[in-house]
């Protein structure tokens, strides 16, 4: 007997299986299934996050390794600079796609710092003209002239003193003087009771607004007081005081030009920060501020 009707029974068997399971909804289902996973597996490749580094990249990091070093990377020094370049910028996008740089106060400064400087490059400020140079040299003269220079002498009396003494005891001696014409006395001080000649902006540091606003305005030749100090209470007499000699707008006009651009830049950076404000809804302690 032949074994080929055999045969072509089995193989007729197995197709009609076969396109039994083809035809189940659950095979198709599935089918469909794996055909979509694959689809979405390479869509994902290809959506993958790219890191370029082109060639200006590399000169530049070859560049600062060659400026720190003093001689240029090698080959395997170069591929070292690269990786790291990678590694540092895989590491900061995933920060950030973990959210680390929220509520960091030092990133956020930094940031707001870039964002200043960017606003100034973009403040292009046009060449002031020479008038206009002129005219701003006139509104700011007193931030060129030199110092205004005094002689003076001081009595001091110490902060130390209990209830508010140093004050009397200033108006007090004040008084005194004024009547009896004598030298008044006071307490000892770790700075001069005289100075011959020197400039009302070099004691700003060691005496402050108010006692050189008195040695800017006091009568000459007379006692003047009480008057603070950080330290206690003074009562002054100024015996000479030279006002700066007058500075040519010539001698200063780089720094004429330099200010009034940085006062332009200014400007444009607090138009920008009020137009700013308005892109954003702020809210403090939960209160709107506008």
């Amino acid at each position: 007997m032949s074994p080929k009707p055999d045969a072509e029974l089995s193989a007729g068997r197995a197709k009609g299986l076969v396109r039994r399971v083809l035809r189940e909804p659950l095979v198709h289902f599935l089918a469909i299934g794996a055909v979509l996973f694959a689809g979405l597996t390479l869509v994902k490749s290809l959506e993958r996050p790219t890191v370029r580094l082109d060639a200006q990249d590399l000169n530049q990091l070859a560049s600062y390794w060659e400026v720190q070093m003093q001689r240029p990377p090698n080959k395997a020094e170069l591929q070292g600079i690269i990786r790291d370049r990678i590694d540092e910028e895989l590491l900061a996008r995933e920060a950030l796609r973990l959210g680390l740089d929220k509520a960091d106060m030092i990133i956020r400064r930094r940031l707001a710092q870039k964002m200043a400087f960017a606003t100034d490059d973009l403040a292009q400020t046009a060449e002031p003209t020479e008038a206009a140079l002129q005219a701003y040299y006139a509104r700011t003269a007193q931030a060129y002239a030199a110092p205004t220079r005094v002689a003076f002498q001081q009595v001091f009396f110490s902060g130390d003193r209990p209830h508010g003494g140093a004050e009397r005891a200033a108006a007090q001696a004040l008084q005194r003087a004024e009547e009896d014409k004598r030298e008044p006395q006071g307490d000892p001080f770790l700075f001069p009771l005289a100075y011959e000649d020197v400039g009302l902006q070099d004691l700003l540091r060691d005496y402050g607004t108010a006692f050189v606003k008195a040695l800017e305005t006091a009568p000459l030749g007379t006692w003047q007081g009480p008057v603070l100090s950080p330290y206690g209470w003074h009562i002054v007499k100024v015996t000479v005081r030279r006002a700066p000699p007058a500075v040519s707008f010539n001698s200063v006009r780089g720094q004429v030009r330099d200010a009034y651009l940085a006062e332009r830049r200014a400007e444009a950076n607090a138009v920008f920060l009020r137009d700013l404000r308005k892109r954003y809804r702020v809210v403090i302690a939960g209160v709107p501020e506008d």
